[in-house]
């Protein structure tokens, strides 16, 4: 175990053997970290959280080492938080209480979570996203740099938001921005630049290249408006379908 002079650890701490934990660093009370754990300098971690094996945190930035005058930013992570093994998160970022990750995530530098956010297996986002409370991403999303995620939104498996009109050009990126009660189904993929609407949908498969309306539906390659959402019902209960979904979701 490596642990630094200046690191405050908090009461009922677990810490297995071989973790190391850098300077700077505050562990909260009742923090459980496995085998193999790497938390670098300046890492805020919450009360009763779980850090799983081999996970990397507060990894540091580009250009850390070329300048001789580098302070790693500081990463916090709420409490009551569960990190999956190997997940992997960078300095700068910020994440609400209850935070979990799948196993292998990977969260680039200054990204901002909200509360009570779930972010899948072998899931990674660029740097400089921002999202709101109770987001899910399942497994396999890609989040690109500059996205905007309102309260409230799912993403399926395999969908993927891109921050550049013309890659590999560096001008002018700008990820999609996604409003309150989104769903964006498996598979999608968000164009640059394209806005959400509160409670659409995207259905699986589709390529938005244009923004979809409020509580609408959108589907195609290129995506477009099919129908209300409210107009889609539950096979099951006779009443608008992601009404029940959601119902289900959060029970």
């Amino acid at each position: 175990m490596s642990i630094d002079a200046t690191v405050k650890l908090g009461k009922g701490t677990n810490i297995a053997s071989d973790a190391f934990i850098g300077q700077g660093s505050v562990i909260g009370d009742n923090v459980t970290i496995e085998p193999g754990v790497v938390i670098y300098e300046n890492v805020k971690i919450g009360a009763n959280t779980y850090i799983g094996a081999q996970c990397i945190l507060g990894e540091r930035v580009f250009g850390f080492n070329t300048d001789p005058n580098y302070v790693n930013p500081e990463l916090s992570i709420g409490a009551n938080s569960t990190l999956r093994s190997g997940t992997i998160i960078y300095a700068g970022c910020s994440m609400g209480e209850k935070f979990q990750t799948g196993h292998r995530a990977c969260i680039r530098e200054y990204s901002h979570f909200g509360k009570n956010c779930a972010f899948g297996t072998m899931s990674q986002s660029d740097g400089q996203i921002k999202v709101g409370d109770d987001c899910r991403f399942h497994n396999n999303v890609f989040i690109a740099t500059f996205t905007t995620i309102e309260d409230d939104v799912h993403f399926y498996p395999m969908s993927c938001t891109t921050d550049s009109l013309h890659p590999p050009c560096q001008k002018g990126r700008q990820g999609p921005y996604v409003e309150k009660g989104a769903i964006i189904c498996a598979r999608v993929l968000l164009l640059p630049r394209v806005r959400i609407g509160a409670g659409a949908v995207v259905a699986g498969g589709s390529v938005v290249s244009h923004d979809v309306p409020a509580n609408m539906i959108a589907a195609g390659n290129p995506a477009k408006v099919v129908k209300a959402k409210d107009a889609v019902r539950c096979h099951l209960e006779d009443r608008p379908a992601w009404e029940v979904a959601l119902e289900s979701a959060k029970s």
